[in-house]
């Protein structure tokens, strides 16, 4: 289970055009909707939700406390708008829950160990899938899943997304069939197999010695 981790918010009574000053004073205004209750306005400083970004990927059960009252909410985040030009976060929804919730979610995938087709083939090992999505409940959300690639031992084995190994209770939605690893020639290999083919067919169809025209 990912650690959940606490952020300070407070009311927000600013809304509209007027949130630009908001984002030019470094705090972003969000949202807290869901679970029935009244949709709720807040703002929160950049600096804050940054270091939760890079902690924690963002991607886990979030406890919300609100400047002003005791009690303390669950969410997720459900969206973040960014700045399409400069990436910088313009709003965020956070979505209300249980920790008994079953929620949809997309975790990071952690890949671990070495493939032997690396070492022993030149292989090159790629990363095809970062994410899956997974449905699970609220309170079990974890930051990462982890991935053994050490069972890759030759050129074109994959790691279909069915192989991955899920926490418990979890239900895998994304196409099983996808692949979220492969391994790859390395381009020179590659080009080395193509130089040659051309060289073989020639060596094939050429006489052979002694052999010419008959008179």
């Amino acid at each position: 289970m990912a650690k959940q981790v606490e952020l300070a918010v407070s009311p927000r009574e600013v809304t509209g055009k007027a949130t630009k000053k908001l984002r030019k004073a470094g705090i972003i205004p969000a949202n807290i909707f869901g679970h029935g209750e009244t949709s709720q306005s807040v703002q929160l400083t950049t600096l804050d939700f940054e270091q939760l970004r890079r902690e924690h990927h963002a991607t886990g059960v979030v406890t919300l406390k609100l400047a002003g009252e005791p009690k303390m909410q669950t969410v997720l985040i459900r969206r973040v708008q960014r700045d399409a030009i400069h990436g910088h976060v313009l709003h965020i929804d956070f979505l209300r829950v249980s920790l008994r919730d079953r929620i949809t979610a997309r975790v990071t995938l952690h890949f671990q160990g070495t493939p032997p087709a690396v070492k022993l083939e030149n292989g090159v090992l790629l990363h095809l899938v970062d994410m899956l999505e997974v449905e699970c409940e609220a309170g079990d959300i974890v930051d990462a899943i982890d991935v053994d690639v050490s069972s890759l031992e030759h050129i074109d084995d994959a790691i279909p997304a069915k192989d991955v190994k899920l926490p418990d209770k979890f239900t895998l939605l994304t196409d099983p069939e996808e692949l979220v690893a492969k391994i790859a020639q390395t381009r020179a290999e590659k080009t080395d197999e193509a130089e040659a083919a051309p060289a073989e067919a020639a060596s094939e169809t050429a006489p052979a010695q002694g052999e010419g025209r008959k008179e």
